[in-house]
């Protein structure tokens, strides 16, 4: 009689240890199956989002984000964007895009800097063309402009309004075929 009650001791002890590895079990199963399912639901998720609520959603681009818009692949501006006239009636123009042009105002010793993107908008495809094939003299022109202007001048509206009337009067002087209609700041950073 004593070796039977042995066995159902020894495998009392056996059984304790099975359930902790029956727990160990479904976090296992959770780490594996749980996080891939995750991931793919944020995937879809986010394609959910990106692909069809987000275009349906009403456009939030200003007018200055259009203007910087460009070829793919250069610095060189798009064309063909357009417009409405003051009548109402739409008229195209063909805006050429210099982006990220730094420079160092006048007076920072080289402490501070200015960060800015320029489109210039041309009546004609024969302008744009003209102002593509003109880059190097614009960005001199912009450089020479730039530079020559203190902070003070950057800052407020006025100076900008007058900075911008000079870039258009130097950049209007290149130009033989077309005319230049409008200058724009898409970008204006100064730190």
């Amino acid at each position: 009689m004593a070796k039977t009650t042995a066995p159902p001791e020894e495998t009392a002890p056996a059984a304790a240890p099975a359930a902790p590895a029956q727990q160990k079990l479904p976090v296992k199963k959770l780490i594996m199956f749980g996080v891939p399912v995750l991931l793919i639901q944020l995937v879809l998720v986010y394609f959910l989002i990106t692909k069809v609520l987000a275009p349906s959603a009403p456009a939030a681009t200003s007018a200055d984000d259009k203007t910087a818009e460009g070829k793919a692949g250069g610095e060189k501006g798009g064309h063909g964007s357009e417009k409405k006239g003051e009548g109402g009636e739409s008229a195209e123009g063909s805006i050429y895009v210099v982006k990220d042009l730094i420079v160092n105002p006048a007076g920072t010793n080289g402490t501070r800097f200015l960060l800015t993107t320029i489109g210039f908008e041309v009546t004609t495809a024969e302008g744009l063309k003209e102002i593509e094939m003109k880059d190097v003299m614009v960005r001199d022109a912009l450089n020479t402009i730039l530079t020559s202007k203190d902070l003070v001048t950057l800052v407020n509206m006025e100076g900008r309004e007058s900075v911008r009337k000079e870039i258009a009067e130097k950049v209007s002087g290149m130009l033989r075929n077309g005319r230049l209609t409008n200058v724009y700041f898409s970008k204006f950073i100064i730190q």
